[in-house]
């Protein structure tokens, strides 16, 4: 995929990161692995050349962001995560024509496998995207955006096959292990130990210095 293309960043206020593991991090910890991972993701998307925005209600995540990294606030008059991200998609300006939606919780993402990951679109109007392990959608590559409904939550990966298609949008579905792991549970903490690598990963040495509790 030639050419310039962005990616929007959501990202959940710190008090709200990682709840469901609040019984095995203490809240302090959960916000170290949301920025964490955070500053992971958009360092390889910018690496990747994407234009990124973060997208989030929390100005200490704003802070974090960094230089060169557009921010944008969440709309008070919009309800719910798919409201809140097409709000923002149509507010993005310039209006994008290729658009990546990126969790920020992947603690294994890179460089290259963004690049991978946008070089497999097919061309437009099409929407590829990575399947979490739990059935989410942890990236989704849109060319161009606004052409369906967004259905993140429970099982978005296949709503949001459903609705492309429903669209006439192609489809494509894009198998990368770097992509494909977010950091939700327990079970996922001890899958980003168990991948060579992964303990060396900025989210890896939070997890890892864990230790007995992870084993609980």
């Amino acid at each position: 995929m030639a050419g310039s293309w962005s990616a929007l960043v959501p990202v959940n206020h710190l008090d709200r990161a990682k709840a469901r593991l609040a019984a095995l991090l203490t809240a302090g910890e959960r916000q170290r692995l949301a920025l964490a991972t955070l500053h992971t993701v958009l360092a390889a998307a910018t690496g990747a050349g994407a234009t990124v925005t973060v997208f989030t209600s929390d100005p200490r995540v704003a802070a974090a962001a960094g230089p060169g990294i557009a921010v944008l606030d969440e709309d008070p008059a919009l309800a719910g995560l798919n409201a809140q991200l097409e709000g923002a998609i149509r507010r993005l300006r310039p209006p994008p024509g290729e658009l990546l939606i990126l969790h920020a919780d992947l603690p294994l993402a890179s460089t290259a496998a963004i690049r991978a990951f946008v070089e497999a679109a097919p061309p437009a109007p099409s929407a590829t995207l990575v399947r979490s392990r739990d059935g989410g959608t942890n990236a989704m590559f849109l060319a161009p955006p606004g052409l369906f409904a967004l259905a993140y939550g429970p099982d978005s990966f296949a709503r949001h096959v459903a609705a492309a298609r429903g669209a006439g949008v192609r489809v494509h579905e894009v198998a990368s292990p770097a992509l494909a792991l977010d950091l939700d549970t327990p079970a996922d903490l001890g899958a980003l130990l168990a991948i060579p690598g992964g303990p060396e990963t900025s989210a890896g040495r939070i997890v890892a210095s864990l230790g007995s509790r992870l084993r609980r």
